[in-house]
């Protein structure tokens, strides 16, 4: 099961059972075409959307369905049980320092040092446990240092960023 939050919406849950699509625990009566890699097209009773994926950072989209631009994040099993073992990125991040959550690789840097950011803004993604996970900052501030760089590997607990 994963769950979807678009926008400020409350989070909707979608699960795969017996190759049936079933969205809030009611069954998906409808068609996905894929077009290509970033384009789809959805049926839905007499309704037709096209979806294209504008931007995607790890597990952060930007969805344009017909004119509309979405933002939408997708939590899948393992983040519903980190967050429910109290191991989210937010808890794990001391008030002037952002902490890796867990081992893994660094796929991407977002900021860089000097810049400004607001909370939940995007820091960097790390890979672990073949999935991208993306750090982000839990309070404002200015980068001061970066300790890491891209394909490097880090450790839990290792300190990624450091705000000002």
């Amino acid at each position: 099961m994963i769950e979807v939050k678009v926008d400020d919406a409350d989070k909707i849950k979608v699960e795969n059972k017996k190759d049936e699509v079933f969205i809030n625990d009611e069954l998906f009566d409808g068609e996905i075409l894929k077009i290509n890699e970033t384009s789809f097209k959805v049926f839905k009773g007499t309704k037709i959307f096209r979806v294209d994926v504008v931007e995607r950072q790890g597990k952060e989209m930007k969805l344009k369905v017909n004119d509309q631009l979405l933002n939408v994040s997708v939590t899948d099993h393992i983040d519903q049980i980190l967050d429910k073992l109290g191991m989210d990125v937010a808890a794990s991040t001391a008030v002037k320092d952002i902490k890796a959550p867990m081992p893994g690789s660094i796929l991407n840097i977002i900021v860089a040092e000097g810049d400004e950011v607001r909370q939940g803004d995007q820091l960097l993604v790390l890979e672990a446990m073949k999935m991208e996970n993306v750090i982000k900052s839990s309070g404002e501030g200015k980068v001061s240092k970066i300790y890491v760089a891209e394909k490097q590997n880090v450790e839990k607990n290792q300190v990624l960023i450091s705000f000002e």
